[in-house]
């Protein structure tokens, strides 16, 4: 089985301590810096692809395989190291990068996957359609307190280039919307979502005069602790966990879009780009497959608030929205089985013995908590609207036990977020395809 893709920034260091203990991690694991190390890479290398999990004892510094113990996985990052005449790795994504030189005997078939024909026709006709509702006031417009403080772990005022990172709010929000806003800012304790409540420093931002783009600033230590922290560590491959392993492919297809909207937007030249799209993505362990599975999640959670969807004025636009809303929602990829199934089994999983879905509940609110230590205003505003919008499509699917949501219960801002980070990652997906024709073509 796959396990969800956790992915870990350049610059993590392994610990000296765990460097110096290699030697006896390789006794331990009767891994020589000879012969054995490199019959256990030919043991790895036909698979072509590796599943990997953050290995709790190092606290995330090394990305490892979830059937090696973490001394196994040092013992290995030396050994290969001592064949190769390197340094040892000194990264989760390089040791990532070394293991995927699998791919250039039995390349991944990602083009294959994406290209797959249902998948790339609802992309065609629904990422349009995505899109215009995105440009509608109903779905562009979101109130957010900028200057929340990080309670996650201690922050410095270093923001990255101003120009670059900083947004303005806007004036041009209806008055009916913000008074909406402000009466709907109820939420359940222990529910998937808290957003941002009305006061002095929430403003109101345009998603699309503020479009989610490339600012410089270095977001690697929120990406750690979510992956480190917020998505889950232990016993993810257990049978009776596959609620977690749910739960980590959303966030890890969460970051993929992320990542996808970064490269597209850096401005580089072809050649640049693709290179750049491999680093970030196409080399990161089921990164485009996730992506996938989080849209299809979205997708699921649309489908299933079909009567609030169908059911709303939009504030008074019913007359635009509503033509485009009818056409996402009878687009028959809603019901394709391939979706479907991505719902029925986070439900199955859900409400197996043992399941203890309140811990995903709580692992949601720590998402949206986490954007608070986003030092990028632009960055932190899409980076909260997204983490909404996959916090809504959990809710609906799996509402407090695992059975669903009251999809009519849903505030104006969560169905905008709902609807914008379908588009978003309906948005990645057309991006990552694109980059892989291009390195089919030899770009």
């Amino acid at each position: 089985r796959k396990a969800a893709s956790l992915r870990v920034e350049e610059g993590l260091e392994v610990p000296q301590e765990a460097e110096a203990d290699m030697s006896s991690s390789c006794a331990r694991t009767s891994l020589s810096l000879r012969g054995a190390s490199f019959a256990l890479f030919a043991l790895l290398l036909p698979t072509a692809s590796f599943s990997f999990s953050l290995a709790p004892s190092l606290s995330g510094h090394l990305a490892t395989r979830p059937s090696l113990s973490t001394n196994s996985a040092l013992a290995f990052s030396s050994s290969f190291c001592a064949l190769s005449k390197s340094r040892p790795l000194r990264s989760a994504r390089t040791l990532s990068t070394h293991l995927n030189l699998a791919a250039k005997i039995a390349p991944p078939k990602k083009l294959e996957f994406l290209e797959r024909k249902k998948l790339q026709e609802s992309i065609t006709r629904l990422e349009p359609v995505l899109h215009q509702l995105r440009e509608q006031e109903f779905f562009r417009y979101y109130a957010v307190d900028l200057l929340s403080s990080c309670t996650f772990f201690p922050t410095a005022d270093a923001p990255c280039d101003v120009d670059r990172c900083e947004i303005e709010g806007t004036e041009d929000v209806p008055d009916n919307m913000r008074e909406r806003d402000e009466r709907e800012h109820t939420f359940s304790l222990d529910g998937w979502v808290r957003w941002d409540m009305p006061g002095d420093f929430t403003e109101y931002y345009d998603l699309i005069e503020e479009p989610e783009r490339y600012t410089e600033y270095d977001g690697s230590r929120v990406w750690n602790f979510i992956h480190q922290k917020i998505c889950f560590q232990t016993d993810v491959d257990l049978e009776e966990n596959e609620w977690k392993k749910d739960f980590n492919k959303a966030i890890s297809g969460l970051h993929t879009s992320v990542s996808a909207h970064v490269v597209e937007t850096m401005g580089l030249e072809e050649e640049a780009m693709v290179a750049e799209y491999k680093r970030r993505i196409r080399d990161i362990p089921d990164a485009l497959e996730n992506l996938v599975y989080a849209y299809y999640l979205q997708l699921c959670a649309i489908h299933k608030s079909q009567s609030r969807l169908s059911g709303c004025d939009y504030m008074g636009q019913k007359a635009a929205v509503q033509p485009l809303i009818k056409s996402v929602l009878e687009d028959a990829f809603l019901s394709e089985q391939c979706v479907e199934n991505a719902e029925r089994a986070m439900r199955e999983h859900a409400m197996s013995s043992g399941a203890l879905v309140w811990k995903a509940r709580l692992r949601t609110r720590d998402l949206l908590g986490i954007m608070n230590c986003v030092q990028c205003n632009v960055c932190r505003l899409h980076g909260k609207v997204v983490a909404l919008g996959v916090a809504v499509a959990l809710s609906i699917i799996l509402g407090m036990d695992g059975e669903g949501g009251d999809v009519e219960r849903l505030h104006r801002i969560e169905v905008a977020a709902l609807i914008t980070t379908a588009g978003k990652f309906a948005s990645a997906i057309k991006f990552c395809t694109e980059m892989e024709r291009k390195l089919q073509a030899g770009v």
